[in-house]
């Protein structure tokens, strides 16, 4: 009997998700169908991986293969011209496929309109999209939609009401580990290294420790070695300046700044980091309220007592800031 381990031996964690795409697997394979779903997740949490995956089960009794696949790159749709005359006349009439939308929040309004039309779930399975006097039947026996996005709350309301969603869930150190275990070919790892000094500097992301196994092996390979030890790790994150948690440079620059300054409020803080407040919201401060680093409040933004333990912890960030 076919589990969630079977059909999709490549995907680490995410078991929730897992158990719901083993139940539509199952309703695939006795009605043929299946519901519109909506994956969300942030930027590497195995959207796009998964839906693949997925697809792949969905396989045709009539020739034992899957579903002919489509990835559609939402940011490329200009207009619903292009949308019925690139993608639904050529791939959505007489063909058996999956499609995946990804990042649809980027959807232009009169293309997620339409798509409102397509998709609406109705007990005949079938829905009738008109464009300028033409008729494109879709039937949900030989057409499955996908959405994945990383920004749920752009995408319109109605459009998600017709969606079973499935959120991502944040992957733990362990299932970092893993992933980067298994794109590391035969490389050996000393003592707990990959669990407790790897996996925490990853940032919860399954597309970064893809990354690191890269980098990695590069090392390995560069290096002759055939077991990565703490040593290579740390000269590997001298090399590559790897931060701890996994910081990037703009994160380190905005907790140094409140470490020097105290509460800064945000105009205040956007002037001396040069950046735009809408950016600082949006980039700078989404990972370090993840990590419980920063307190907001009305009188502005100020470190955690967990920031402050990490700088306690790693002093040379400071001195490498004084430096630079």
């Amino acid at each position: 009997m076919n589990t969630t381990t079977t059909l999709f031996p490549q995907v680490i964690g995410q078991y929730p998700a897992k158990r719901k795409f083993d139940f539509y697997i199952k309703a695939f394979e006795k009605t043929g169908i299946v519901p519109n779903i909506m994956l969300t997740a942030p930027k590497g949490a195995g959207k796009t991986m998964l839906a693949k995956a997925f697809a792949r089960n969905l396989i045709m009794p009539q020739t034992m293969e899957p579903k002919k696949f489509h990835e559609i790159n939402c940011a490329t749709i200009k207009n619903l011209r292009q949308f019925v005359e690139m993608i639904m006349i050529p791939c959505m009439q007489n063909e058996d496929a999956t499609f995946l939308f990804d990042e649809c929040h980027m959807l232009p309004k009169d293309v997620t309109m339409a798509l409102l039309t397509i998709t609406n779930p109705n007990k005949h399975n079938f829905n009738t999209f008109s464009y300028e006097g033409s008729d494109i039947d879709i039937d949900f026996k030989k057409l499955t939609f996908l959405f994945a996005t990383t920004e749920p709350q752009e995408v319109f309301h109605a459009l998600i009401d017709r969606m079973e969603r499935i959120d991502l869930d944040d992957y733990s150190y362990d299932e970092l580990g893993q992933i980067l275990l298994l794109n590391t070919d035969r490389i050996k790892f000393s003592g707990d290294i990959v669990s407790k000094h790897i996996a925490p500097r990853l940032r919860g992301n399954g597309r970064a420790a893809q990354k690191m196994a890269t980098n990695i092996k590069a090392y390995v390979y560069q290096n002759d070695t055939k077991t990565f030890k703490l040593s290579d790790w740390n000269e590997l994150c001298r090399i590559l300046d790897i931060l701890p948690h996994g910081l990037n440079k703009i994160e380190l620059r905005y907790l140094t700044t409140l470490h020097r300054e105290g509460t800064v409020r945000l105009y205040n803080l956007a002037a001396k980091l040069q950046m735009t407040r809408s950016a600082i919201q949006s980039d700078a401060e989404t990972y370090l309220q993840k990590l419980n680093f920063i307190d907001v409040s009305t009188h502005g933004r100020a470190l955690s007592n967990d920031a402050k333990l990490m700088f306690e912890k790693h002093p040379e960030l400071l001195e490498k800031r004084k430096s630079s």
